[in-house]
């Protein structure tokens, strides 16, 4: 299966409801644990994902046959990560993720780092920030880290992009905790709705993170800090406040 054609597939496989899998049937058994560890470890960080949530199984994302019982025939089709044509080719990620995240690939392609990519074939992807298999984003440390193998004072390639990246991510963590705050609240007085703008608000800063135009999204950071932290504090004030008697 071509990256191209897994793309298009990704977003329908993931509405349906998984059937009978002998991929995982076969990639959850615990002689793994010594046998292959690496594999045996894809298998523990898919499980519970989101993937997982989402339907997601080996096969989408790898191709395969998951009816087949016998080794040879599960794997009919697939091509090594070394091979141009994988979905999971270094360059082919990117799209391969945009099959069922079109709007983030839409943002990451107008960024320098897909450009590089394309051109070079070196440069972060997806999997930098997000790893393969959960899609949670990597604590602060982490990104900090990955970002200073290119950004740093040695290479002399925008050294500031590493303290630019973790203020920005912290900002945005401060953020989403007041999100959830506010979520809590507004699921308990039975009000879902009014959290739509906030909920599309941060989602548009996150979505164009993925540009990592820092001079833009860092202002754009600070400002949705202050906009859910001013409605976290106006709730909480609204919480204190007594109870007018009739």
């Amino acid at each position: 299966m071509t990256a191209a054609a897994l793309a298009l597939n990704l977003s329908s496989l993931a509405a349906a409801p998984r059937p009978s899998d002998s991929c995982i049937d076969c990639h959850k058994d615990e002689k793994f644990r010594v046998q292959n560890h690496k594999l045996y470890a894809y298998y523990q960080e898919w499980s519970g994902s989101a993937h997982e949530q989402a339907g997601l199984s080996c096969w989408s994302c790898h191709g395969g046959d998951p009816k087949a019982t016998g080794k040879e025939a599960a794997h009919t089709g697939m091509l090594p990560q070394s091979d141009p044509g994988s979905p999971f080719h270094y360059k082919n990620i990117p799209k391969t993720c945009g099959g069922c995240h079109p709007a983030i690939l839409e943002r990451f392609e107008k960024s320098r780092h897909y450009e590089q990519l394309e051109a070079r074939g070196r440069g972060p992807s997806c999997i930098t920030c997000h790893g393969s298999l959960n899609t949670r984003a990597y604590p602060i440390t982490i990104v900090e880290r990955s970002c200073a193998k290119c950004h740093n004072e040695k290479t002399g390639n925008h050294p500031e992009v590493t303290t630019q990246a973790k203020e920005i991510l912290s900002r945005l963590n401060h953020a989403n905790g007041y999100r959830k705050g506010l979520k809590f609240y507004y699921k308990s007085i039975n009000r879902p709705g009014a959290m739509d703008k906030v909920d599309q608000a941060y989602g548009d800063v996150v979505r164009f993170w993925h540009e990592f135009d820092f001079k833009k999204l860092g202002p754009r950071a600070q400002d949705l800090v202050a906009e859910l932290k001013s409605l976290y504090l106006a709730v909480q004030r609204e919480q204190s406040e007594p109870t007018a008697k009739p």
